[in-house]
């Protein structure tokens, strides 16, 4: 389901998106598509300083 909805909202178009640093699930999830870190990295203080990655894709096709 992930997938489709994925492909439905960028489709092969380059994209970027940030993602919880621990969350290996999600970050596997987005290598499957293309998606690798690019170093920019962030804490989110209103979410009990939650590290989290920029991960970006160049377009697909």
């Amino acid at each position: 389901m992930g997938a489709l909805l994925l492909d439905a909202a960028i489709g092969s178009r380059a994209a970027s998106l940030w993602v919880a640093a621990a969350n290996s699930r999600a970050i596997g999830f987005y290598r499957r598509f293309g998606f690798a870190p690019d170093g920019a990295a962030d804490v989110l203080p209103e979410w009990e300083d939650l590290p989290e990655i920029r991960m970006v894709r160049p377009a697909q096709g």
